[in-house]
């Protein structure tokens, strides 16, 4: 019964999706983003997100994931730096709609938005202490080592290899 009701959801969002020319990711970002966001502000979001991710990967002179991903996360982070820190009515900073397009973030927000540029990148990624009143960083597999981002070290993000050596309280996950 649940298997009918999930295929019959995502039948009914493909469709809806397709009817208003809205792409299946801006549906699935949609969720992830919160219900806070619609569909059109999740799809404003991804384009800006898609640009990050597509400007980085047609760049010859990354020739690492780490540089990659360091990229990704300055990019993000110069996003930020346009904004404000701190929460807001509509709970915008905890998204990447926050960070990119009504200027508002914090790291949970930051972490979304490289999160959502690392995904656009083909990257697989955790969301460390996600959903909590602690610093919130992105971990994944760069050059087939377990690294680190975090593009709310302003104004230039951070990505390395290894646990996270900033000082921030680490999470299980990384212990």
């Amino acid at each position: 019964m649940k298997k009918k009701l999930a295929k019959g959801l995502f039948a009914l969002a493909l469709a809806s999706a397709t009817a208003m020319g809205v792409s299946m990711s801006a549906v699935f970002a949609h969720t992830y983003y919160s219900n806070h966001i619609s569909a059109d502000q999740a799809a404003r979001a991804d384009s800006v997100a898609q640009s990050i991710a597509d400007r980085i990967m047609s760049n010859k002179s990354y020739t690492t994931d780490l540089q990659r991903v360091k990229a990704a996360a300055g990019a993000v982070a110069q996003y930020a730096m346009r904004g404000t820190y701190g929460t807001d009515e509509n709970k915008y900073y905890r998204t990447p709609y926050g960070v990119f397009i009504s200027g508002n973030f914090t790291c949970a927000g930051t972490t979304r938005a490289l999160g959502r540029v690392l995904e656009f990148m083909g990257y697989e990624w955790e969301h460390i202490n996600e959903n909590e009143w602690k610093h919130q960083w992105n971990v994944l597999q760069m050059d087939g080592r377990t690294g680190y981002a975090d593009a709310a070290v302003l104004p230039t993000g951070d990505a390395g290899y290894g646990d996270y050596q900033r000082g921030w309280e680490l999470s299980k996950r990384n212990k």
